[in-house]
This record gives C-alpha cells, sequence and structure tokens, in this order.
C-alpha cells in the first residue's frame, strides 16, 4: 500500500507534464501568425525558457533539469492551471516579443537638436549604395540602395526582420567614415576612406537623418516589397510601387475598408487609397503595413460615417 500514493503523484505529474505541453502547443499555433517566418525553432526555444523561468518564479524554486519534475512542484504547491498559466504566459510573450515598439526604435539613434537624429551603421564591402553631394548646401547623402546589395540586405534584416541596429534611408548624410569625420568631405573623399581601408571587410558609417522632412521607408506585407516615399505624397503611390501595377480602390476616401492596413509599431490604421504621409511620421522606423486582420469590405472597424 506505502507506494501506492508515490505511484499515483507520478501519474499525476506526468499528466501535469502533458497537459502543460498541449496548452503550449495549441498557443503558439494561434499565435503563429504574429511570428515572422522561417524563426519557429528559436521562437519554440524562446518560449519554452520563458514557461520555464514563470513556473520558477511562481514556485521561488531551483532550476529543474527537466519539464516533468517542474510540473509535479507545481502541481504539489497548488495545481496543474500554474503550469498552464505559466505556459501559455511564456508563449504570448514570446510571439509578440518581435514587434519592436516605436520606442524601442527611437532608442537606436540620437537626438542632436531639431528633428535630426544620428547614429552608426556597419555594412560589409561592397555596400551597395550610391552617394551624391547635397544640391544647394554641404555635405554628401545616399542618393540610391542597390536592391539586393549588402545595404538592401541589412535594411532588410533590422526593418523586416528586426534584427539589431540600424538602417539605411535614401538622403541620410554621411558625417563620418570609419570614425574619420566627412561633414565637409566631397564624395571623392569618401571613397577614398573606404578604398584605404583595407585592413576590414567592412565598412563605419555615421548618418544623420532629418526624421520630420525627409523621405519614409514603406514596406507592404506579408511580401516584403519597400519602397521609399517622400513627403505628402500618397500612400498609394508606395503601394502601386511595391505591387508593380496600378491599384483599384473601393471608394475614393477609404471608408469603405477595403484599402486599410495596419502599421506594426504603432498599430495605427492607413488606407493608402487617400492617406497622405506628412511630417507626423518620425522616418527613424518604417512604416511596415500588413492588411487588417478584419476582413475586407468591412466598414465597422472604426464606425466611419454610413453606419
Amino acid at each position: 500500500m506505502a507506494g501506492r500514493p508515490g505511484e499515483r503523484r507520478r501519474e499525476v505529474q506526468a499528466m501535469a507534464s502533458a497537459a502543460a505541453l498541449v496548452a503550449l502547443g495549441a498557443i503558439r499555433s494561434s499565435l503563429g501568425f504574429l511570428v515572422p517566418a522561417g524563426a519557429p525553432s528559436a521562437v519554440a526555444a524562446s518560449a519554452a525558457r520563458a514557461a520555464l523561468r514563470g513556473a520558477r518564479a511562481t514556485l521561488g524554486a531551483q532550476p529543474a533539469p527537466a519539464a516533468a519534475p517542474l510540473a509535479g512542484a507545481a502541481l504539489s504547491d497548488g495545481s496543474i492551471a500554474g503550469v498552464v498559466a505559466a505556459a501559455l504566459m511564456g508563449t504570448a510573450v514570446a510571439s509578440v516579443a518581435r514587434r519592436a515598439t516605436r520606442t524601442e526604435w527611437y532608442r537606436k539613434v540620437k537626438r542632436v537638436g531639431g528633428d535630426q537624429a544620428i547614429f552608426d551603421v556597419i555594412v560589409p564591402k561592397p555596400m551597395g549604395l550610391k552617394l551624391q553631394a547635397f544640391p544647394g548646401r554641404e555635405g554628401v547623402g545616399v542618393s540610391e540602395i542597390v536592391p539586393g546589395g549588402n545595404t538592401d540586405l541589412l535594411n532588410r534584416k533590422v526593418c523586416i526582420n528586426e534584427d539589431p541596429g540600424m538602417w539605411i534611408l535614401e538622403g541620410d548624410r554621411v558625417m563620418a567614415v570609419n570614425d574619420q569625420a566627412t561633414e565637409d568631405a566631397a564624395v571623392d573623399d569618401i571613397v577614398n576612406i573606404v578604398m584605404g581601408s583595407t585592413d576590414r571587410d567592412d565598412v563605419k558609417l555615421t548618418l544623420m537623418r532629418n526624421t520630420r522632412k525627409g523621405p519614409i521607408k514603406v514596406i507592404m506585407m506579408p511580401e516584403g516589397n519597400v519602397a521609399t516615399v517622400r513627403r505628402n505624397a500618397k500612400l498609394a503611390q508606395a503601394a502601386e510601387y511595391a505591387a508593380g501595377k496600378e491599384l483599384k480602390y473601393g471608394c475614393i476616401d477609404g471608408w469603405c475598408g477595403v484599402c486599410w492596413h495596419r502599421e506594426r509599431a504603432t498599430d495605427g490604421i492607413f488606407k493608402p487609397c487617400c492617406d497622405v504621409l506628412t511630417a507626423d511620421w518620425d522616418n527613424v522606423m518604417p512604416l511596415v503595413l500588413t492588411p487588417k486582420p478584419e476582413r475586407a469590405g468591412d466598414s465597422t472597424f472604426l464606425n466611419p460615417r454610413g453606419t
């Protein structure tokens, strides 16, 4: 008779572990649309670690070597609900954590008065960008980013995959190259500095960006098509450039809901058919748009006129 309580406890522990894993898998599947494609294993590992940390914090116990003892400890202190709750919380955090907030984007740069932001970017050689002197004023800026080049690849990693670091935008002014000041340098001077740095395989650029007057990088998801749009231009121009064709909309002012898109960092709703990109957008971060989750044509989402 003495062995039965122990056997029963091990059986309950196994059930608790299984229930926790089932709950974890179910939530991971339901939140899969929040996770960037190509990184399921990393997210799964992060979720598992978060679940373990959450359960340990609840129990105040030492790290456990496996999930089954941890589930058993949770059951002995309370019930299976503790393990399941920890699994759910850990998965939700892991799934949403990849969406950088507006504040996190702003922390990547240093503000230097007015609407100027300065930051460093390290780009592998060859950089895959073109430089040009600013017309009518001093300084050299980025005039073009070559599609498929190293700068373009860096931008996609930072803007779409949200890798650490900053990205490069057309119009950024080159303030220094490999920590050598170039604020008053000509294009040829900058090229000579880059060509002369034979001891390294990358280039460190110190750039300055006008955050309220400079262009805006627009990314249309889920395809990841990228377009750079000037201020006071219709967002439709970026959408058409990304789509590679003329787009038609259900109405002329966006109230029908057909063209609504949700912005990733702000959760704001943008309407490419009629919205204009003004100085309100701080271009330290890209404008990443995803078709809104509501059904296309559903005009009730923002309670527009006539509903």
